[in-house]
């Protein structure tokens, strides 16, 4: 079936993994239920998941932090794994990914795990099985830039969607939009009413590797003065409710709070489960 573009997404069908069939538990509703893929220009895109650094003021690896039963980088992995050809987790040298593998292995997210160093995903290949890699920085200490660049030069895209994993809760159709912008552009930022730049809830192309390596060799850790080196397009954020950061305690044991309040009304609209 030739997927149907729409607005930057198409409609694909995920296959089950080799061995397994469609009474395979949970795989069973992945492939009944359509999943909007998010494309740019009609083609796949990669999603680079930034997991890296040891949270200073979290005082604590972000990545590894519980919500509901599993890690906060499994809980945004679930929400990015159906959108995209290909995801790649960026790790700081030498930094365990806290990914529970057999529930992934499993076909729980309807993903493999690959290895660094194994067969690169087809390019230009869309639907099917999104892959899941896990890459680190080249030299750590180097912040959040170091992570796009290693997730960019492992891509098989040109185009990545970048998400920072203290971004719990993602707004699918806004990143859907963003990288049907980047279309014409080497990156797409979101901007805040206030002015203020989002740079790693972003879309950036390849082609601004070379720069990259160029600002990180000069000691720059902002990514703001890479935007004015490139073809940049700032989307204007208008909604931003669904954006929170989870940069220190108080805002991860905020965001808990606010998941259990939802939960909590979700069951109050179902009423009362009746039992057999």
């Amino acid at each position: 079936m030739t997927p149907i573009i729409r607005s930057g997404t198409a409609d694909v069908k995920p296959r089950p993994p080799a061995g397994k069939t469609i009474a395979d538990g949970d795989h069973c509703a992945m492939i009944e239920r359509m999943t909007r893929r998010i494309l740019c220009g009609g083609r796949p895109v990669t999603a680079i998941v930034l997991a890296g650094g040891r949270g200073r003021r979290m005082k604590a690896e972000k990545g590894k932090l519980a919500v509901r039963g599993e890690t906060l980088l499994e809980h945004v992995l679930e929400q990015v794994l159906p959108r995209f050809d290909e995801v790649l987790v960026s790790l700081s040298p030498g930094q365990e990914a806290g990914l529970d593998k057999s529930r992934i292995q499993g076909g729980r997210w309807a993903a493999r795990i690959r290895a660094e160093g194994d067969r690169p995903a087809r390019r230009g290949s869309a639907g099917g099985m999104p892959r899941l890699r896990i890459v680190e920085d080249e030299k750590g200490g180097q912040g959040p830039m170091a992570g796009i660049l290693a997730g960019l030069k492992a891509a098989s895209h040109e185009v990545c969607a970048v998400i920072a994993c203290d971004i719990p809760d993602i707004h699918i159709p806004f990143l859907g939009r963003l990288v049907a912008a980047a279309d014409k552009a080497e990156i797409v930022v979101p901007v805040t009413i206030g002015g203020k730049h989002e740079p790693l809830f972003a879309v950036y192309s390849r082609p601004v590797v070379p720069k990259i390596e160029k600002l990180l060799g000069a000691g720059e850790r902002s990514l703001i003065p890479l935007f004015d080196r490139c073809r940049t397009v700032r989307v204007p954020l208008e909604e931003s409710g669904w954006l929170r950061n989870l940069n220190t305690r108080k805002d991860y044991e905020a965001y808990l709070d606010s998941l259990n309040q939802r939960l909590g009304a979700q069951k109050s609209r179902m009423g009362p489960i009746k039992r057999p």
